[in-house]
């Protein structure tokens, strides 16, 4: 029986409160350091790269469409702080990676009192971690790849900001649920089977991460507070399927 959506709400909430639990604290510092450099990096490229596009783009606007400098310069700063904010954010996820499995580990043993031993030094846990996250790309780009051909045609791209929003809190869901399947040393498929049963409870859950993530100096904090979640998560929709 799947779980209701409210159940992917409830854990992302109480991912804030295990963050900041004294026992766990040692283990967040270095997700959101990675998290501020990457996205403050990434961002300042970025708008580096955004302001001359548009300059270049208003620039070719024919004369009698000039007054559309006023409103489209702002908007296309918005949606590239948003989009670029999000794509970063990722990024670092996918960096900080080989670090989270230890701590929704130690959540794990802090919250329900027990967790599985680790069986591999350090340097294999971080090897072993490198290859799921590429297991997960090889999940993600084909998808990824798909929902932008969706934008380029029309009449179905007025739904392209639904689906990417979709898409995002699945990719979302999907990594950060991952962890504790991952310390278990079980397949990533059984990750995505746990979700796929359970859809409303993953993407209210990747909707809370999504919408987090893209507000500014809040998704400096989204990594260590979502693996919380999602480990917690895991946990529920692990007994639901016993």
């Amino acid at each position: 029986m799947s779980v209701k959506a409210s159940t992917g709400v409830r854990s992302f909430v109480d991912g804030f409160a295990m963050a900041r639990h004294p026992g766990l604290r040692h283990y967040v510092w270095l997700p959101v350091l990675v998290s501020l450099v990457v996205c403050v990096l990434g961002l300042y490229f970025a708008f580096d790269y955004l302001i001359g596009a548009t300059n270049r783009w208003i620039a070719s606007l024919p004369e009698w469409l000039s007054w559309l400098d006023m409103l489209l310069t702002p908007l296309l700063y918005i949606l590239g702080v948003l989009g670029g904010t999000w794509l970063f954010g990722l990024l670092a996820v996918l960096i900080a990676s080989p670090f989270l499995g230890a701590f929704s580990m130690a959540l794990e043993r802090v919250r329900f009192g027990s967790a599985p031993a680790p069986e591999t030094s350090i340097w294999t846990d971080i090897g072993s971690s490198l290859i799921r996250e590429a297991r997960k790309l090889l999940y993600y780009l084909p998808r990824l790849l798909a929902v932008f051909l969706v934008t380029l045609i029309p009449v179905v791209n007025v739904a392209a900001p639904v689906i990417w929003l979709l898409f995002g809190a699945w990719t979302l869901a999907v990594q950060f649920v991952d962890y504790p399947t991952e310390n278990r040393q079980r397949p990533f498929q059984e990750t995505l089977r746990m979700l796929k049963s359970n859809r409303a409870a993953a993407l209210s859950f990747g909707l809370c991460a999504t919408g987090a993530l893209m507000i500014p100096l809040l998704n400096f904090l989204l990594i260590p507070v979502a693996v919380a979640g999602g480990t917690l998560l895991w946990r529920t929709l692990e007994t639901t399927d016993a």
